[in-house]
C-alpha cells in the first residue's frame, strides 16, 4: 500500500465510530525499512502534517494541541475509502 493510498480516508472503529481522516503517518526507520507505526487523524493532524503543531510545553497565543495518534498495530482492516481500527482505540 502507499502513503497516497491512506490518506483521506476515513478511520473508523469496528462498532462505527468516528475517529477522523488519516492526514498522515509516523513511521520509524528499521534498518533500511521504513515502518508505519501510526496514522495521524483529526483536525490538528492537517495542521501537523505541514509542520504547524507546536512541540508539548509550548505555549502562547499561537498554541496548537498535538495531533492524534491511532497507532498502526490498532488497525484491523481496510475498507474502500476507510480505514478500521479496533474497538476501545483510543486517540493518543
Amino acid at each position: 500500500m502507499r502513503l497516497s493510498e491512506l490518506l483521506e480516508r476515513r478511520v473508523r472503529t469496528e462498532s462505527g465510530r468516528e475517529l477522523g481522516h488519516v492526514h498522515d503517518v509516523r513511521a520509524e526507520l528499521h534498518g533500511d525499512r521504513l515502518l508505519i507505526t501510526g496514522v495521524i487523524v483529526g483536525r490538528h493532524a492537517l495542521l501537523e502534517h505541514f509542520g504547524l503543531g507546536l512541540s508539548e510545553g509550548k505555549t502562547g497565543m499561537k498554541m496548537r494541541t498535538k495531533a492524534s495518534v491511532v497507532p498502526w498495530s490498532a488497525v484491523v482492516r481496510f475498507g474502500a475509502d476507510t480505514v478500521i481500527v479496533r474497538d476501545g482505540t483510543e486517540l493518543g
